[in-house]
């Protein structure tokens, strides 16, 4: 009987294990899969590891290392972890804060007597740590009034950059709100230098990367120049080009000079869980001595980053320099936590502008968590290689609307889409050409409106206006603001084409939003109309996209259905197409239009 008892067990436990197994196996395969569909595109070129309980669930490197001598990435490359650099400079700030040398309330002016004397007495370190600091000094962002400075390629002493902001101002009251800040940390990399008597990187390897075991982390250079992941643009492109002109770390001290491996980093959280680093207090202190940073309930933390998806708490960090990007996090709840490690952005984040993402890494990130938190995902559509391509050169017509038809070409296997219409129109901004099917009376109110604006002629528009917006649209000086709008679209957008309205939403009060087509920019604007269809309000439309492509590649995915590659082209969002004998269908995001073919 016993003997029975035994199998019995033996049988049940071995079917939980199996099943387990299985479990595991399905999300390592689900994750895989999505790093595939991403490295297929170029979207991602880099190093992961994911672990849960401490034990490693994932671990994959993709692309290349160095593209010019063919080496690939692997889980020894060496990465900028950019501003990763932050989590660990506030470990060795919290070092010294164990260790009695300075506190967390101790303010800046104890170490920089002459540094913005009239505001740094107020600016604790908590406050560099918690970017609550205020100051209008920063490096690698310049906000608005030109306030900061962005790194060069030769090297700059701490009293230079000192010198360099020594008339600086606060924004804010230090403590009173939230505004990222490198100079920050490079102001701690200095102080643990002053505090310690070390220089900050052999601060850093006594306290922090020696006691971690993290033997391929350093300050400001490569432990291995063989195992150097080259930073690279082009993310997502068809071709890779190398990044050539870096910063000199000495810019960014303390804020994004580190190097480093995702095993390395793996060894750093794993130290600070296990209070090799630092004491639990002092690891608690780094998630809780935060400020609100003013975006949902996201709190910025002692150089962590605290957050929620689903209703799963999220620390982390990331980072973004040219050629780089990266990520470390923790779903603590679960004992997860999440590397990414990549060393290729689509331009270079600082000098160039995109409409596409500039690195894919956060878009990735969330879609691993929503994995790990048993949701589905949607990876990028590849193409399948088992589809018949015999057919003969065709063409077929689409007609979206009166105004707007697409030809589906097939030639030699190959298939373009191509848009057609009353005037000229790209596939990724048909959301915002198309009319509107809503007709009615806050509709004729923004017509009215569309027309002034784009004839100049205000004349009975104020009758459209309630009460309030009567003293700005009945006023020579609203007006007045009006035309110098108009007039500064005209000289950045170039001629004017046509206005529409795309879109209304709302019940009583209705937003109607305007596109405003011009020779090289389309721009919005929104208008917020009351019960009585009167303005109400305006505001700029940030959604309104821009794109002069009318003939995109398509992807094959099925003998039905095809895949747009949006980054691409422009920047822009991926599309999705499927046919049948009757129609067919273009998917942008969650919305379907629908499309009847011409000539079945």
């Amino acid at each position: 009987m016993k003997k029975a008892v035994v199998l019995f067990i033996t049988l049940i436990l071995g079917i939980n294990s199996f099943g387990q197994s299985t479990s595991n196996k399905e999300l390592e395969n689900s994750i895989n899969g999505l790093f595939e569909s991403y490295s297929y595109y170029n979207r991602f070129v880099g190093s992961v590891l994911i672990s849960k309980d401490n034990h490693i669930i994932y671990q994959k490197s993709f692309g290349y290392a160095d593209l010019e001598g063919h080496k690939k990435n692997t889980k020894t490359s060496i990465f900028s972890i950019a501003s990763l650099t932050k989590s660990l400079t506030a470990v060795g700030i919290m070092r010294l804060v164990e260790d009695g040398k300075l506190t967390l309330e101790t303010p800046i002016s104890t170490y920089f007597l002459d540094f913005m004397p009239d505001y740094s007495k107020d600016i604790t370190i908590q406050h560099l740590l918690n970017n609550s600091a205020g100051m209008e000094a920063n490096i690698g962002r310049t906000d608005d009034n030109g306030n900061g400075l962005m790194p060069e390629e030769t090297a700059i002493t701490f009293n230079e950059v000192i010198e360099k902001f020594k008339d600086s101002k606060l924004k804010f009251e230090p403590g009173t709100g939230y505004d990222y800040n490198n100079f920050g940390y490079f102001l701690l990399a200095n102080i643990i230098e002053k505090v310690s008597g070390q220089s900050y990187a052999d601060f850093m390897q006594q306290t922090v990367f020696k006691p971690a075991g993290m033997k391929n982390t350093a300050i400001a250079s490569f432990k291995s120049v063989n195992q150097k992941a080259q930073p690279y643009l082009g993310l997502g492109m068809t071709e890779f080009i190398k990044f050539n002109s870096p910063f000199h770390p000495s810019w960014l001290m303390g804020a994004a000079d580190m190097n480093s491996t995702t095993v390395d980093l793996f060894k750093f959280m794993q130290a600070l869980d296990n209070g090799i680093l630092l004491k639990p207090t002092s690891v608690n202190k780094i998630y809780t001595a935060t400020q609100a940073m003013g975006v949902n309930e996201m709190l910025s933390g002692l150089g962590w980053v605290i957050d929620h998806k689903g209703d799963e708490k999220w620390i982390y960090n990331n980072g973004l320099l040219p050629g780089y990007a990266s990520v470390m996090g923790s779903l603590p709840e679960n004992n997860i936590k999440i590397i990414i490690l990549s060393n290729a952005t689509s331009v270079n984040p600082v000098a160039d502008e995109f409409q596409g993402e500039v690195t894919f890494v956060p878009e990735i990130t969330d879609k691993i968590i929503a994995l790990l938190q048993g949701k589905n995902i949607e990876n990028l559509l590849t193409p399948n290689t088992n589809i018949d391509n015999s057919i003969s050169d065709e063409t077929d017509t689409y007609q979206l609307d009166n105004q707007h038809s697409l030809l589906l070409k097939n030639k030699g296997n190959t298939y373009i889409l191509e848009t057609t219409g009353t005037e000229p129109w790209s596939v990724f901004t048909y959301a915002f050409s198309r009319n509107a099917n809503e007709h009615d009376l806050s509709s004729e109110t923004a017509l009215f409106f569309a027309n002034a604006m784009s004839s100049q002629n205000f004349e009975g528009l104020v009758n459209y206006a309630n009460d309030q917006m009567k003293g700005f649209l009945g006023t020579e000086e609203g007006l007045a603001q009006l035309k110098g709008m108009w007039a500064n679209f005209l000289q950045h957008a170039g001629k004017f084409m046509s206005y529409n309205i795309y879109k209304i939403e709302g019940d009583e009060v209705k937003n109607v939003h305007i596109r405003f087509h011009f020779e090289t920019v389309d721009i919005g604007i929104v208008l917020s109309i009351n019960a009585d269809h009167k303005i109400q309000g305006m505001f700029m439309d940030d959604a309104v996209k821009t794109n002069h492509i009318n003939t995109v590649k398509l992807v094959q995915i099925s003998e039905t259905d095809f895949f747009i590659n949006g980054h691409q082209n422009g920047g822009m969002q991926d599309l999705k197409i499927s046919v049948s004998d009757t129609e067919l269908i273009l998917t942008d995001g969650s919305i379907n239009f629908k499309a009847e073919i011409l000539n079945p």
